[in-house]
């Protein structure tokens, strides 16, 4: 791992190119996909469809075993996918219809899903431990700034140039960023290899608590994705916003998640913990509802605001969750499995949205849903985590999970407090001591108290067996001339009994 003070400079400042290549691509490119497709004549089952690209492509990262590259090839073959996905846009100066966009889309968001294994081990392989969440930390505030940037910019750029010249340009800013990334130099942290498909999922059968991870996950998921096709209907339909407004309201949100970046990468490397997780979730749960809730558009910028402050505390949370949790020979499988699960989650539910909507449910309903459901993800993330959730022993109580009576096994009742139990006295098993040259225990047992696991004597009564005078409680040693010596005397609490 580099550990000189030039070596980290130079890794973070390739890394800052590229950031700053992807924050600038993401606000040029990205976040303007849906409102240009829905301005081209998109309906709600193809902004559904768009919706559900990035994890249509992710289902193809349980094959990502066959493309393991070598350990020394790993950040060239990041970015040379990265380049690829991203030059396709060019594309956007022949044609930015919807079904052009989402074809554009899938195969960005494929090479993103091929390389995603790779990025934890890039990232642990350049940077020491104790700089890593600081250094992701700041990273992740280049990138958003960017973003923050990029925002309004494209906003005003797409009304004055175009949408294709705008993704176009947004194309090659992405395209430089990736270049520059490929001059990061990163030691292998473990052995590459090659797995299957479904050596990536065995390992969620084998391990509970990769297992409930990855059930985290979908049910947020799951809430979360169905409500984010009907973002852009209340945007576009319900208040009529411009490119203008949009482009501020994306300012705002990457304001505030430049500024939860900077803030908790300090403190995971100072504190640690995994509660930033969680947290983020919660916070990401709430957007549906500032949609449902938001009387004008201004107000919409809170929902921007929750979303990126939760993507930054859930983001950099489970980096440093992943490497911490998900041991080292596992993780490309884990990795690759988690990918998978989660697209074919995030394949679902924009259509699951998008179909109740169609179906007369209406806007309101879906969200509350949808909000629902993402809060429910963040408790069972807390719970996979091991993060203590405020409330949750009352709620566990109430339902009868926890704080009930436990039934002492010894005593035959109901107890209240503590968990079953069976209390005894420290006992001492005489049968098993024998003194030097001797081939059988020093004495028979004595009148003891009995249990399931033999006869054993209370440490009071061992002292005054006529047989243990000489040694009481002391240690047995291996003495000169046949003797033993006694280390300790007896307590004198205990010669009272």
């Amino acid at each position: 791992m580099p550990d000189t003070e030039a070596r980290l400079r130079q890794n973070f400042a390739w890394d800052a190119l590229g950031g700053l290549g992807t924050g600038l691509f993401n606000a040029l490119v990205v976040n303007f996909l849906a409102v240009i497709a829905r301005r081209e004549g998109a309906d709600p089952l193809l902004l559904a469809a768009l919706a559900a690209g990035p994890f249509a492509a992710n289902t193809l990262a349980i094959f990502s075993g066959f493309c393991v590259p070598p350990d020394r090839r790993r950040v060239q073959f990041v970015s040379l996918l990265l380049i690829f996905g991203r030059a396709l846009f060019f594309i956007g100066l022949i044609t930015t219809g919807p079904m052009a966009l989402l074809w554009m889309g899938l195969g960005m968001w494929l090479t993103m899903a091929l390389v995603a294994p790779q990025q934890v081990d890039v990232w642990r392989g350049a940077y020491p431990r104790r700089l890593r969440a600081r250094v992701l930390g700041y990273l992740r505030v280049v990138q958003t700034l960017a973003t923050a940037v990029g925002a309004p910019l494209g906003g005003f750029l797409i009304d004055a140039l175009g949408a294709g010249r705008m993704l176009s340009a947004g194309a090659a800013l992405g395209v430089i960023g990736a270049a520059g990334y490929s001059r990061v130099r990163s030691q292998p942290v473990v052995a590459s290899q090659r797995f299957t498909p479904a050596a990536s999922l065995r390992i969620l059968v084998e391990q509970p608590r990769y297992r409930a991870l990855v059930v985290a996950w979908v049910v947020w998921g799951f809430g979360s994705f169905m409500a984010t096709p009907l973002y852009a209907l209340v945007l576009v339909d319900r208040f009529q916003a411009s490119y203008a407004d949009i482009g501020v309201l994306q300012l705002v949100g990457a304001l505030s998640g430049l500024l939860a970046y900077f803030v908790l990468g300090q403190y995971l490397d100072r504190r640690g913990g995994f509660g930033a997780t969680p947290i983020g979730l919660a916070l990401m749960a709430l957007v549906p509802l500032v949609y449902l809730l938001a009387p004008n558009v201004a107000w919409v910028a809170l929902g921007y605001m929750l979303q990126n402050v939760g993507n930054s505390a859930s983001d950099l949370g489970w980096q440093v969750a992943l490497v911490s949790r998900v041991d080292d020979h596992d993780r490309l499988r884990y990795q690759a499995a988690h990918t998978s699960i989660t697209g074919l989650r995030g394949v679902v539910a924009p259509f699951l949205g998008s179909f109740a909507l169609t179906a007369g449910l209406g806007v309101g309903p879906v969200l509350v849903v949808g909000g629902g459901l993402a809060m429910v993800g963040a408790v069972l993330m807390a719970s996979a985590l091991g993060v203590r959730v405020p409330g949750s022993t009352v709620v566990r109580t109430v339902v009868g999970y926890a704080g009930r009576p436990g039934r002492n096994v010894g005593a035959g009742h109901r107890i209240l407090g503590s968990k079953p139990r069976i209390e005894k006295t420290p006992v001492a098993n005489v049968d098993e001591v024998l003194l030097p040259r001797q081939q059988r225990p020093t004495t028979q047992p004595i009148g003891g108290l009995r249990s399931a696991e033999g006869d054993f004597q209370a440490a009071h009564q061992l002292v005054h067996d006529p047989a243990w005078y000489a040694v009481s409680l002391g240690r047995v040693d291996v003495a000169e001339g046949d003797e033993v010596r006694q280390e300790y005397a007896p307590l004198a609490s205990e010669s009272t009994h």
